[in-house]
């Protein structure tokens, strides 16, 4: 049994080596680009997730793109587009506006709205008084 936990947390351990031996970066605005980038990025597969918390073999090849454009030089709003191109819009959490206009305009709809139920509501009653 001790052996088996042994072999369990070496084995953790060398993961996150290979994973750390495999992005490694020039500077240090470019690593912390890369993790906000995971964090911004759903993983296509699990539900709710972000590549940076999955371990699925597709979020593991986005994190490979993401790094493979940083390195390029391409900018966050590239990088985010290019994979919207590659996985659609549902891959980000912040939905574009060009697609999503009425999701975007609602909650000004509905301020609107209650506005002008408040106001209808109190000249009615200052007509009452």
């Amino acid at each position: 049994m001790k052996s088996f936990l042994m072999i369990l947390i070496l084995s953790s351990f060398l993961h996150g080596q290979d994973e750390l031996k495999i992005f490694s970066f020039i500077n240090d605005l470019d690593e912390k680009r890369f993790y906000s980038l995971q964090k911004e990025v759903s993983c296509p597969l699990c539900e709710g997730s972000s590549i940076a918390g999955s371990n699925a073999p597709i979020a593991f090849d986005i994190k490979i793109k993401i790094y493979e454009e940083i390195l390029l030089g391409k900018s966050d709003e590239e990088i985010l587009a290019n994979l919207r191109n590659i996985f659609g819009e549902e891959v980000t959490y912040k939905p574009s506006f060009e697609n999503n206009i009425f999701l975007w305009l609602l909650p000004f709809i509905f301020f609107l709205l209650i506005l002008f139920a408040a106001r209808i509501f109190l000249k009615k009653n200052d007509q009452k008084i």
